[in-house]
């Protein structure tokens, strides 16, 4: 391969890789797709991305259909703490929407192991408390019980195998 056409290979790899991220990071945000509706300009500071590139992601947030993309992505990462830690979400009440949306902030990349994402959001929870975080009272109490059998259950799941 020439010279020149193994630099532009390796330049649109990486074009692509960030046309890719860019996408995921739109999915798993409202809140950039709605900064960059209002502002597209957004795409080229944080991607190097081709012209053809940035117009198709500008396209894709407009779309009616994004905000139902979004929703499943959350949803995907919601199912696990509502599935193990129940009684948590239900004493978070309203506090849920917000501190879920910190926790996915924070930690961006998700796990498909359900104890593993359980059990990261939990000791996000955890740090929040002892940093004087006020939620509902029996939030601290609910969470300590719920995310000991979370932590038993990903230990099991780390030996099942054995």
């Amino acid at each position: 391969m020439l010279p020149c056409r193994a630099a532009c290979g390796r330049r649109l790899q990486s074009m692509l890789a960030d046309f890719q991220q860019a996408l995921a990071d739109l999915t798993a945000s409202p809140e950039l797709c709605i900064r960059v509706r209002h502002d597209p300009s957004i795409l080229h500071q944080s991607y190097q991305l081709t012209e053809r590139e940035w117009h198709r992601l500008t396209g894709i947030v407009k779309h009616p259909g994004m905000e139902c993309n979004c929703i499943v992505y959350r949803a995907n990462r919601l199912a696990p703490l509502a599935l193990n830690i129940p009684r948590t979400c239900k004493a978070l009440g309203t506090d849920l929407r917000g501190v879920v949306s910190e926790y996915w902030m924070s930690a961006p990349e998700t796990n498909v192991h359900f104890y593993v994402e359980t059990d990261r959001f939990c000791r996000f929870l955890k740090a929040k408390l002892a940093q004087g975080r006020v939620f509902a009272p029996d939030v601290g109490s609910i969470l300590e019980i719920e995310s000991a059998i979370v932590a038993a259950a990903l230990q099991e799941s780390y030996i099942e195998g054995r």
